[in-house]
């Protein structure tokens, strides 16, 4: 018997780093009004998630850093972020 396969996941599995930047590119785009608009009330904990996500990227590692910028993003959306 044959196994279904998702030509998403191929091409991601086939391409993951032009694939990674671009959801790395996406999540920077959305961080950075937000980190703008909150810069003197950043938390220590958001400064960090800041720092690790530069290191992913020093790191040579676009699909960590793309997930970890999306989750911030995600947390300063939130209405709860707002205060």
């Amino acid at each position: 018997m044959g196994e279904v396969i998702s030509l998403d996941d191929y091409r991601a599995r086939r391409t993951p780093l032009p694939e990674a930047m671009e959801r790395l590119e996406l999540a920077v785009r959305r961080l950075d009004p937000l980190v703008r608009s909150r810069a003197d009330q950043l938390s220590r904990i958001m400064e960090r998630e800041l720092v690790a996500i530069a290191d992913e990227v020093s790191a040579g590692r676009p699909r960590t850093a793309a997930r970890l910028a999306e989750r911030l993003v995600d947390r300063l959306e939130h209405p709860a972020a707002l205060g």
